[in-house]
């Protein structure tokens, strides 16, 4: 697992869009991760010929991303421990496809991030939603 003390996280809504951002610097610098998704994700069509692309997606400080990438999240206290699929370690080129962000700013409202990393992560189709642990 890889520790990040996150000094920065915050919320960014858009309508349609839904940003949460998790970052070791305060200028957005070092390691960084988004989560985000349209939230008109929620009216897919069957059989379409890329599913995961009609839900969430997540990028990095790299400027890499994919879609529907998450197979579980835990929240306890001020930490967040993401586990990524494997696509996701080989496209966001992660180092190990389990995270821990442990956020460091008094200033963050984690009950807020929390509620939009759900309301993130369950956009679109159903069978991209991860497992939701102390959440």
């Amino acid at each position: 697992m890889i520790s990040i003390v996150a000094r920065a996280a915050g919320v960014e809504e858009e309508l349609p869009l839904l940003l949460v951002g998790i970052a070791e610097a305060e200028d957005g610098g070092g390691r960084a991760f988004h989560f985000q998704c349209d939230l008109r994700r929620n009216e897919y069509e069957e059989g379409s010929n890329w599913p995961e692309g009609e839900s969430y997606c997540v990028s990095n400080e790299g400027g890499f991303t994919r879609f529907g990438c998450v197979s579980e999240i835990e929240s306890k206290g001020n930490a967040i421990r993401v586990v990524f699929t494997g696509g996701a370690v080989r496209d966001l080129r992660l180092g190990d496809s389990e995270y821990e962000f442990q956020i460091a700013s008094k200033e963050v409202d984690m009950a807020e991030i929390l509620r939009e990393l759900r309301r993130i992560l369950t956009c679109g189709r159903p069978e991209y939603h991860p497992r939701f642990l102390g959440m």
